[in-house]
């Protein structure tokens, strides 16, 4: 009987959340909040979200994305405080390609806990996937201060130096995320970073001698 109410509540909060979007207008439909299992709900919307975000097939992770998006839809009303939820609800709304919805929950996230670390840092990628650099910037550095071992905002803020032409920076970020994940990939880029900076270093050092003795 569980799992049928089950089925009949993803299906009804899924058509229905899509159908309204469509329209530019969020709807949460009434729902008798008893009757679910959060545990299960939690579990089927993993499994949903798990082949949303690792299919190769397009067909199958759009249709995966809607069935985890009516769980986690589901779930974020009945807990109205797990920045969880509304992180991933942001992830599976980018992943099918509903932008505006997307950056709503990724902005609700921080808003349910401004401590919530993966909240910047997923907003990092978003940002970050754009080719918006310094708005990734922004939203990385919230997430180092928060946790500074995370790997991947440690790498990103190093990149993203690296590409604003701070080499300095970026060897500190990048150094650091080679401590939590250490790889050759990773060190010959330190590696050659370090080449330039010295390079560069010398460089002015030797044009700012130059200027004098001139």
């Amino acid at each position: 009987m569980l799992r049928f109410i089950l089925l009949l509540l993803i299906i009804f909060v899924t058509s229905t959340a899509f159908a309204v979007e469509k329209g530019g207008i969020e709807y949460t439909p009434k729902i008798d909040y008893s009757l679910i299992n959060t545990k299960e709900f939690e579990d089927k919307g993993f499994q949903y979200y798990t082949i949303a975000t690792t299919s190769q097939i397009e067909e199958e992770r759009l249709r995966n994305a809607e069935y985890a998006i009516g769980c986690y839809r589901t779930l974020l009303s009945k807990h109205p405080d797990n920045p969880a939820y509304a992180l991933k609800l942001g992830i599976l709304y980018e992943l099918t390609g509903k932008n505006r919805y997307a950056k709503e929950f990724y902005y609700r996230t921080l808003t349910i806990d401004e401590n919530y670390a993966p909240g910047y840092e997923v907003f990092g990628n978003y940002y970050y996937n754009r080719d918006e650099y310094r708005r990734a910037l922004k939203q990385y550095n919230e997430a180092y201060i928060r946790n500074p071992s995370i790997y991947n905002v440690n790498n990103k803020i190093g990149t993203i130096y690296q590409k604003l032409g701070d080499t300095r920076s970026a060897l500190k970020y990048l150094k650091e995320a080679y401590k939590i994940n250490p790889s050759e990939e990773l060190n010959t880029k330190i590696r050659l970073l370090e080449e330039l900076n010295s390079s560069n270093t010398l460089y002015y050092k030797n044009t700012r001698i130059h200027f004098v003795e001139d």
